[in-house]
């Protein structure tokens, strides 16, 4: 394990172990990650949540799976098998995405929100994520995005790079507190500023970044906040960067939506001579179990 690898675990395990509740704006973020998801089509199928922190999407897939492996290389497993302890079909496993302790093919659907872009190789991370996909699996990541042209988010997010060089190194509850001055400080001048440029109509104000926690409560922003300067290593991709990530694999996207980030789901074909089942993975019942 690398340093920055060991960085980035230690940073997710206190935020998730920080901020460890399931929140009633969670199931509103959830609709946003999963809306181009047939959650139906999932019914029967054995699933990864690859990079779960504390669970809190989690619990909106394990209802409509029959199987699904929590898996977070962090602390954040201890957080994600309080909150998923009610679902008896899940197992909650920490272990480095990168060297999961699973065959391959062996799910027969794959979710990894936020995570990618956190490592030091995403395209190797993706590529152990097509891995383990099943065929006729299907798969939704995702990953930050950048925007290609002016305007105010690119200054925003470059306003950001620059106070992560100092905020990456601070230790973590100096930072916890530092987030919630920071979010105020977004609150006022581009959240509340965009917010009202929606009601009122004005173009310039609702074309405001952050869209996303307009009504939404403050502790969200301040958890974001705090998500994006503490983790040691962020990527940013358009989807000319991204699009042969999945041509390369061979896999089908079905569906790609960039809304203050990529959504991508897609879909591993199956072999010409016929399907191949999933293979089962163990259940449980948000019991933890730690690989080397």
């Amino acid at each position: 394990m690398t340093d920055t690898t060991k960085r980035t675990f230690e940073s997710f395990g206190y935020e998730w172990n920080t901020f460890d509740e399931i929140r009633e704006e969670d199931a509103e973020f959830a609709r946003v990650y999963f809306r181009d998801l047939d959650l139906a089509s999932l019914r029967g199928r054995i699933g990864l949540d690859a990079g779960c922190g504390k669970g809190r999407y989690t619990r909106f897939l394990a209802p409509h799976l029959a199987r699904l492996v929590a898996l977070d290389g962090s602390r954040a497993v201890e957080a994600a098998a309080r909150n998923l302890a009610e679902y008896d079909n899940t197992f909650v496993v920490r272990a480095d995405l990168c060297a999961a302790p699973f065959a391959s093919e062996s799910f027969g659907f794959i979710s990894c929100l936020g995570v990618l872009h956190h490592l030091e190789d995403p395209r190797h991370g993706f590529h152990r994520l097509v891995e383990l996909l099943a065929p006729g699996g299907v798969m939704l990541v995702y990953l930050y995005s950048r925007p290609e042209g002016p305007g105010a988010r690119r200054v925003g997010l470059w306003l950001a790079s620059a106070l992560r060089t100092v905020t990456v190194r601070l230790p973590h509850r100096l930072l916890r507190a530092g987030s919630a001055l920071v979010a105020g400080a977004l609150s006022v001048l581009v959240v509340r500023p965009g917010a009202f440029g929606a009601r009122r109509h004005i173009g310039v104000l609702a074309a405001l970044p952050m869209a996303a926690y307009r009504g939404k409560p403050f502790r969200s922003l301040v958890l974001d906040t705090f998500d994006r300067l503490s983790a040691p290593v962020e990527h940013r991709y358009v989807w000319a960067e991204l699009a042969p990530w999945f041509a390369e694999e061979g896999l089908e996207v079905r569906a790609a939506r960039e809304e203050a980030g990529w959504f991508v789901v897609s879909g591993k074909r199956q072999p010409a001579e016929g399907p191949t089942a999933p293979a089962a993975a163990a259940g449980g019942h948000g019991d933890v179990e730690e690989q080397p």
